[in-house]
């Protein structure tokens, strides 16, 4: 006995089946909801490889749109015109930057919007313009390719000075500069200690000059105190009195200079200048004699300070004389 098919009930499922499908599909591809695109124009300057036909596009990394389509510009060959088809609503903005990003170890590339600040106005296509047009930026790769040319050519240039700075003649002055920087340091450490004894010397002139300095200022004022009390000097004293004023004054500036020429002197000595060589054979022990010279000068402004201090009168009446001894009228 053999079973009866019913086709009708076939063929009504198959097509129920295939309707189911199809809505499936679509459901899937639309993402469940109908959205609406804009579209925008954007010019590389660099190779757009491995980007392809609806290619992600992300705004700051959440996915907003594909590409629609990828070609050389007609007018410009040295850029390429990629379209957009980005969300509406999303906030493209005047400062917009769009660029290529790279993902993963496939080289598959994307767009990656970024900027669009709160403040800025919306994009929008200008009278010439069939689409807005967003800015274009370099990517990572352009930036890393652009550095690295520009390491190269700084190392190429680097290595041609450096080639010409260690040329033959140049290796000759290097070498004789060393040699005589040899010679000068050598010079100095031989003549150290008379270096540093010089300038202790210096200072020390210089310190005793500047009190004593002081001292016959002290002297001459208590002199002036003398004669105004005495009233019986007339204005030669007084102009006396000014002129060694105007002594100890310059005595004071010489101190001051000469303890500024042995700061200066130190400094050389430390630095290790050219001139020090010349300085260690002729110029210390002309210093040396000069500190003698000065220092027998200190001794008798001294003595005359001390003069002035006991008895002011003496710059008029000269040095008393002694007592007489005994026997002597």
């Amino acid at each position: 006995m053999q079973s009866q098919v019913n086709y009708t009930l076939v063929g009504l499922f198959v097509l129920l089946l295939g309707a189911a499908l199809v809505a499936t599909v679509s459901w899937l591809t639309l993402g469940g909801e109908s959205r609406v695109y804009d579209r925008y124009r954007v010019y590389f300057r660099e190779s757009v490889a491995g980007l392809n036909l609806k290619a992600t596009v992300r705004y700051r990394g959440v996915q907003v749109g594909q590409v629609e389509s990828i070609q050389l510009d007609r007018d410009a060959p040295d850029q390429v015109d990629v379209v957009l088809n980005i969300e509406r609503g999303i906030p493209i903005r005047r400062d917009t930057i769009a660029t290529l990003s790279t993902r993963g170890l496939t080289g598959v590339a994307s767009v990656e919007l970024s900027g669009g600040g709160a403040q800025s106005l919306p994009l929008e296509k200008k009278a010439d313009q069939e689409l807005p047009v967003i800015q274009a930026g370099p990517s990572l790769v352009a930036r890393l390719d652009d550095a690295f040319n520009n390491i190269l050519t700084n190392v190429n240039n680097l290595s041609q000075r450096l080639e010409r700075l260690l040329g033959d003649d140049n290796q000759i002055a290097i070498t004789r500069t060393l040699q005589n920087l040899s010679a000068i340091t050598g010079a100095v450490a031989d003549r150290a200690d008379s270096l540093k004894q010089t300038i202790t010397h210096a200072e020390t002139f210089t310190g005793s000059l500047a009190g004593r300095a002081d001292r016959m200022g002290k002297a001459l004022d208590q002199l002036a105190a003398g004669l105004e009390k005495s009233g019986d000097l007339g204005a030669q004293v007084q102009a006396t009195l000014a002129d060694f004023r105007a002594v100890a004054q310059a005595v004071r500036r010489t101190a001051d200079s000469f303890n500024r020429t042995t700061q200066d002197l130190s400094g050389l000595a430390k630095d290790g200048q050219r001139e020090l060589q010349q300085l260690g054979q002729t110029t210390v022990p002309e210093l040396n004699a000069l500190l003698i010279q000065a220092s027998e000068l200190a001794a008798a402004m001294q003595r005359l300070a001390e003069l002035l201090e006991q008895n002011p009168r003496a710059l008029l009446l000269g040095k008393p004389s002694g007592r007489p001894g005994p026997g002597e009228n």
